[in-house]
């Protein structure tokens, strides 16, 4: 295109999109225009300079892992969004089926894109942008939280303190500042920023570290100490240690994963973090409600988790911030069997492509930390969640094959 170029034109795009997701997933989203006509403008957008700049839409037809999650994630909306509708959840699925199916809209149109004309690191640094525009913009503007932050307490869960910064609840808080962490260490290690600009990320990756360790989410800040405990541990290799030494680290960094995933350094059982999360009922009443409903194959109907938390349905489950029960219980064996497989075949092309660069390698870091992540919220490929719109995309491509080999000779810094 004459005068501006694609990548501009995409970023621009991007960014307005990733803008109002994150305000509205935050509950706080104040713009005058609707954020649905948001969407479907971006996915509108992104198809028009498809057709302009490659004379095409869909991506290559060569099967490849990349594709196949797509498809698979596809049949599970139209399964469960037009299918197996459960007829006295059906005004709560309707909701579903157009938050999904735009956020699948989304996700497809933008991996398809960054994939042909070679955008990877442009998605990653207009993604670091938006989200440290926003951060910043929400710390100055409720800057006296600042006070309230005590980071001495942050897993005490009586004497714990937290602050949102005017972006909803704590959690979802924890969520974009480890995606800014996230985005801003990808930058760094792929080269692709000057020695000054590196300096400004460091600031506002500081920024960001603050700021989530403010919100006190146990469940992001564990999910980032295991993130650089996967990356330790598929970079064991690179160092001059023999391998019972190394081999002796590998066990210290998987008993060091389950004590994080499952005490939180929290200091207390198993049984009473459960209590204290809320999260005993998923198995005292969520799932006997499930097991007991006559759907446990096509599940008990898809809904947002707020709509099954505050008990609107016809159904008793409470909170179900666990994204795999929460699967299984609204979408039943079927739909469990569709994530699960899409889920391991994300891990193995991410695995195949850890074994070829050092992309990979931190790739696969943050694919564990999300899989974590999904134990403690309902995020497992959910649309209603803001890093899925960051994560999904990457992990997308890094199971594509000509992705895969278009990165094996470019330098990561390790």
């Amino acid at each position: 295109m004459k005068g501006i170029k694609v990548s501009t034109i995409f970023s621009v795009l991007w960014f307005i999109l990733l803008l109002s997701r994150i305000y509205v997933i935050s509950g706080v989203y104040s713009f005058p225009i609707d954020p649905t006509l948001i969407q479907i403008i971006y996915v509108m957008g992104i198809i028009t300079l498809s057709l302009v700049v490659q004379k095409e839409i869909f991506m290559s037809k060569k099967n490849d892992i990349m594709r196949a999650v797509i498809v698979l994630f596809v049949i599970y909306w139209v399964l469960f969004g037009f299918i197996f509708v459960n007829p006295v959840m059906k005004e709560y699925t309707n909701g579903m089926v157009q938050r999904q199916g735009l956020f699948l809209a989304v996700v497809i149109v933008t991996v398809s894109f960054i994939k042909k004309q070679n955008l990877f690191n442009n998605f990653v640094r207009t993604s670091f942008s938006t989200v440290s525009l926003v951060l910043i913009f929400q710390f100055f503007t409720n800057i006296s939280d600042v006070t309230k932050i005590n980071i001495f307490n942050l897993f005490n869960t009586e004497t714990r303190s937290r602050v949102n910064f005017g972006l909803g609840h704590y959690n979802n808080l924890g969520a974009i500042c480890v995606c800014g962490l996230i985005l801003g260490s990808l930058i760094v290690r792929l080269k692709v920023a000057k020695k000054k600009e590196k300096s400004i990320i460091y600031c506002l990756m500081f920024l960001m570290l603050l700021m989530l360790l403010g919100s006190a989410s146990r469940n992001s800040v564990t999910g980032i100490l295991i993130f650089v405990l996967v990356e330790i541990y598929l970079n064991l290799e690179k160092y001059a240690l023999g391998k019972i030494y190394k081999n002796f680290i590998k066990i210290i960094i998987v008993m060091a994963v389950f004590i994080i995933g499952f005490w939180g350094m929290s200091g207390i059982s198993i049984e009473n973090l459960l209590i204290e999360s809320n999260r005993m009922t998923l198995f005292s009443v969520a799932l006997p409600t499930f097991f007991k409903s006559g759907r446990t194959w096509i599940g008990l109907g898809l809904a947002s988790g707020e709509i099954y938390g505050q008990n609107l349905t016809s159904y008793k489950t409470y909170w179900m911030d666990n994204g795999y029960i929460y699967t299984l219980i609204t979408s039943g064996y079927i739909g469990a069997i569709i994530y699960t497989l899409a889920a391991v075949l994300l891990l193995w092309g991410i695995y195949k492509m850890s074994k070829e660069n050092q992309l990979g390698k931190i790739i696969m870091g943050i694919y564990i930390m999300y899989l974590f992540g999904a134990l403690f919220e309902t995020t497992l490929f959910n649309g209603g969640v803001v890093q899925n719109y960051i994560y999904i995309p990457i992990f997308l491509m890094c199971t594509s094959n000509k992705f895969i080999k278009k990165m094996k000779n470019i330098p990561i810094r390790k």
